[in-house]
């Protein structure tokens, strides 16, 4: 998946595309029953894998079943999340606010979507690592947590940069994305390594761009 793939809209028919972000969302609430679950963070191994299109979508369908969502777009080395959801990307966003040159309404932004909206990356920053753990970062997710239902973050591969390590003190659940056929076996044992050592918290797989056995285009699961 890329930019380029429609994201579900409040006016697409039924497609299998929709059907499975909607189980993604269902299969969330079962299978992290015991945890909190209100921030949920994206990541994967390396670029090209479609973290950002799932993030998108999931953010879109939760919007759509009636939360008041938000999405962030902390990856600040290589931000999608504007372009994906064909909003101007240029502004204030989450390196705006870290550096404290934006409050909290100018980088909110509605997406035209009931119930979503989203905080951009901003301008990219020189050092995004430091900014990731800037305290201001927490001063925002308290905030956000206390106006919306849900909130996702979408934030750099795990295999490049250190950034998503940092946020892990502010995610409830992360979900490792996995592309059919361009994830590298290997890359699962960085996500075990850190799991064992106690770097990360609560890992679920997102299985991208699977082939479908019952019909042609793709099936989006949670595993």
């Amino acid at each position: 998946p890329s930019s380029k793939r429609k994201r579900v809209t409040p006016d697409e028919p039924k497609s299998l595309l929709a059907e499975s972000f909607r189980t993604g969302r269902i299969n969330l609430q079962y299978l992290n029953s015991d945890v909190p679950r209100q921030v949920i963070g994206f990541t994967s191994s390396s670029s090209g894998e479609g973290k950002t299109f799932c993030a998108v979508n999931l953010a879109t369908v939760m919007a759509l079943g009636g939360k008041r969502v938000l999405l962030i777009d902390a990856d600040m080395r290589r931000p999608n999340v504007l372009k994906t959801l064909d909003l101007n990307d240029e502004g204030a966003g989450l390196s705006s606010w870290l550096i404290n040159e934006a409050s909290i309404p100018d980088v909110l932004r509605s997406t035209g979507i009931p119930g979503l909206d989203v905080i951009g990356a901003g301008p990219i920053p020189p050092n995004p690592s430091e900014l990731a753990e800037s305290p201001r970062m927490q001063e925002l997710m308290k905030a956000m947590r206390e106006r919306y239902d849900h909130i996702l973050v979408d934030a750099s591969p795990v295999g490049l940069v250190s950034e998503f390590v940092v946020l892990m003190g502010h995610l409830d659940v992360t979900l490792y994305v996995v592309r059919e056929r361009r994830t590298r076996r290997g890359a699962m044992r960085l996500i075990n390594e850190l799991v064992q050592a106690g770097k990360l918290g609560r890992v679920d797989l997102l299985l991208n761009d699977a082939k479908s056995d019952k019909a042609e285009g793709y099936g989006y699961y949670t595993k």
